[in-house]
């Protein structure tokens, strides 16, 4: 589980409430040196977003809005503006998509992933296998993760608080135990995700709080997915069911049972 630490809210010079300004620690270096390769005609790195909700569109613009409105308030104020240039958060939007669940998100990426890099390489650009700088740009966070945003993630942009707003990190490479036929399972409370009611158990995504991207960009590109992961719908790990992505909701379900059992006057 990771260690990140948070700052006073202030709110940015684009209007964004910001709860956090990347932490010192981040080696910005390490991300420079991480978006060029030999073999590209290009130079860029973040992460690729996939929208999963049909609806809410301007919950949806203010939440990427407030992705790059993060990544340059903070490499402003770390003054690395070298690296804001060349960031790409790359949007996909595709109605097919609306309503997709992860195991249908990491699908997508993972047909993505190949194409948009044979789309990268220069021409002329040859022995690929076998260049170790081609092998370590395409196993960046930007190959290896995704965002996705479903409607409890829109939601979240107009229920702001501790950890929100807040989209999904997904893990490419991550496995399922189960067949497609089988991915209807019951999930057991408070968890977003998995069969069990385990809290370790991996469900190949995880929560992110718009304020970690460039945080979490930097730390999976060090680390492995198993060091950073956190079941959803906890965050940190440590947080009560009043703090939890979507608690609005069942706060809300329980006003509206608590009305209809109200004796009328």
């Amino acid at each position: 589980m990771s260690s990140i630490s948070a700052e006073p809210s202030q709110v940015s010079e684009t209007g964004t409430y910001l709860d956090h300004i990347s932490s010192p620690d981040v080696d910005f270096d390490h991300i420079k040196s991480t978006m060029t390769c030999t073999k590209f005609h290009d130079s860029i790195w973040g992460f690729v977003i996939y929208r999963c909700s049909q609806g809410n569109q301007a919950a949806w613009d203010r939440l990427l809005q407030a992705l790059r409105s993060e990544v340059q308030d903070s490499l402003r104020y770390y003054i690395r503006p070298d690296l804001l240039e060349f960031h790409d958060l790359h949007v996909i939007d595709d109605k097919s998509l609306y309503g997709a669940t992860s195991h249908q998100v990491r699908d997508h990426f993972q047909a993505w992933v190949p194409k948009n890099l044979e789309d990268r390489v220069r021409p002329g650009a040859t022995n690929l296998d076998d260049d170790v700088d081609w092998h370590y740009a395409t196993s960046t966070p930007r190959y290896k993760y995704c965002l996705f945003a479903d409607d409890l993630c829109l939601e979240s942009v107009d229920h702001p608080g501790s950890h929100r707003p807040a989209v999904k990190l997904l893990c490419k490479d991550w496995e399922s135990p189960y067949l497609p036929e089988e991915r209807n399972y019951s999930v057991p409370a408070p968890f977003h995700d998995g069969a069990t009611e385990y809290d370790e158990e991996d469900v190949g995504w995880m929560y992110m709080p718009l304020a970690y991207y460039i945080d979490k960009y930097d730390l999976l590109g060090k680390h492995d997915w198993d060091d950073q992961y956190v079941r959803p719908p906890y965050i940190d790990g440590f947080e009560n069911e009043e703090r939890f992505i979507g608690h609005w909701r069942q706060k809300s379900l329980s006003e509206e049972v608590k009305a209809t059992s109200e004796p009328s006057l």
